[in-house]
């Protein structure tokens, strides 16, 4: 059996789902700071750096949560493929 499920959900709607917290005022601060030291002129080499962090972060937290799902999912249907040998039996 094949289960399709389609969900129109909006991007604060989703985190909601997943339990993810909320991090805008977080970002709100980190682009108000970013903002501020290019505006006295920080030297661009530092703010790649940081953009480069920021991605590879991202990046490195999407994968680990795709490991964690795979993880789950693979339990889920090793699980379903076991068979019970007892049901097995026609005695």
């Amino acid at each position: 059996m094949k289960v399709s499920v389609d969900l129109d959900l909006t991007p604060e709607e989703l985190r909601r789902l997943f339990g993810l917290p909320d991090l805008t005022p977080i970002q709100a601060l980190v682009v108000e700071r970013i903002t501020r030291q290019v505006e006295k002129g920080m030297d661009s080499n530092l703010l790649a750096g940081i953009t480069r962090s920021i991605i590879t972060g991202g990046v490195q937290s999407w994968e680990a949560y795709q490991k964690l799902l795979a993880g789950i999912l693979n339990v889920s249907k090793s699980s379903d493929t076991k068979k019970d040998p007892a049901a097995d039996s026609t005695d």
